[in-house]
């Protein structure tokens, strides 16, 4: 295996990982040999930082089937495997300000992506008025379809 690799997450040449994160053999072993083959160590690691940050915010049961898939999935759109390229999972583990159909503007940590909702964490100024919390008090998701833009925050 090659020491350095063109990493589609960054986009620079840094080190490789020096073993496939999941074991040949397994389900997961192709996915493994995929990121090996794709993705540099340090955006891994912060992969591994953000899937901390995810099952802990969003109390994803990762003995359950549903929430295995969740966290897979959320790891392809971190590392830019997921082929739907989310046009904000870019901004995953990110400080973003969020501009709502409605006109208001948060800026927060942007946690979770799937096909109906966005994800946030680290609100400035509290949780604002309309978003969901579910059971986790310190998370919050919105509609995509209630929100106008999601950009870097400076």
């Amino acid at each position: 295996m090659t020491t350095t690799v063109k990493c589609i997450k960054c986009g620079e040449e840094k080190p490789a990982l020096t073993a496939p994160p999941f074991r040949a053999g397994t389900r997961l072993g192709p996915l493994g040999e995929e990121i090996q083959q794709k993705v540099c160590s340090p955006c891994y690691k912060d992969w591994i930082a953000m899937s901390v940050k995810l099952v802990n915010e969003l109390r994803l049961d990762t003995t359950d089937p549903r929430g295995q898939e969740m966290w897979l999935k959320q790891m392809k759109i971190f590392l830019n495997l997921d082929e739907s390229s989310d046009p904000w999972a870019r901004h995953l583990d990110k400080r973003v300000v969020v501009e709502t159909l409605d006109g208001r503007t948060v800026t927060a940590t942007l946690i979770g992506a799937d096909e109906h909702r966005l994800t946030f964490s680290d609100f400035d100024g509290g949780l604002p008025a309309g978003f969901d919390t579910g059971a986790n008090k310190g998370s919050g998701a919105l509609a995509r379809d209630a929100i106008k833009t999601v950009e870097p925050a400076a």
